[in-house]
């Protein structure tokens, strides 16, 4: 079964961020695809479009190269992961028991069906690709506390999901799992679980 995972942008100088993509590469082989948040290479579009009045269109792309610089920085902090661009990559990472990390640009910019808004960031993006591999679970790891009773409509009313998750999430039909960064014991759980 595969699961996407999302990592959140804003865990991008996490000191915890090495530990768990250790476990990724230690429990998710062939298993786990990593979706990469924005985090600070998309605070920066935030800026420049708020200096510069650029359109929506531009600003989420710009936004979703952002997560293509964030999942470079993850393969440098662990060399053991692969980067993946296009659908064929990702499913060949898989068949040799790798664990991908997805470059979006190539795939999300070419698609219809994703709006270009500042509502769709990168967990409806996770949500998106993990309708794509006809993923078993999604899991969107956070940096702040995520109630555990809290449900999805809850959760992107605090801001915890980006505002297009409720419309994205549906059409994955899978599990889905929102998490903090503090719950690594859980996801191990979930990935020594996962065939």
């Amino acid at each position: 079964m595969t699961c996407v995972v999302k990592i959140g942008g804003s865990l991008c100088d996490d000191p915890r961020l090495s530990v768990w993509l250790d476990m990724f590469v230690e429990l998710g082989a062939g298993k786990v695809v990593i979706v990469p948040g924005g985090g600070p290479y998309a605070d920066v579009v935030h800026i420049q479009q708020k200096r510069w009045k650029f359109s929506d269109e531009i600003a989420h792309a710009l936004a979703v190269r952002a997560m293509d610089q964030f999942a470079l920085q993850l393969t440098g902090i662990n060399t053991r992961l692969v980067l993946a661009a296009k659908f064929t990559e990702l499913n060949n990472a898989m068949s040799k028991s790798d664990v991908a990390v997805w470059l979006p640009s190539e795939l999300v910019l070419a698609a219809p069906d994703i709006a270009p808004t500042w509502d769709v960031t990168s967990d409806s993006l996770a949500a998106w690709l993990a309708r794509k591999l006809n993923a078993g679970r999604l899991i969107l790891v956070k940096s702040c506390p995520v109630p555990a009773d809290s449900n999805l409509e809850t959760l992107s009313q605090l801001g915890v999901l980006d505002q297009g998750f409720l419309s994205m999430a549906p059409a994955a039909n899978c599990s889905i799992d929102v998490l903090s960064i503090t719950d690594l014991d859980r996801v191990r759980k979930i990935l020594i679980q996962i065939s």
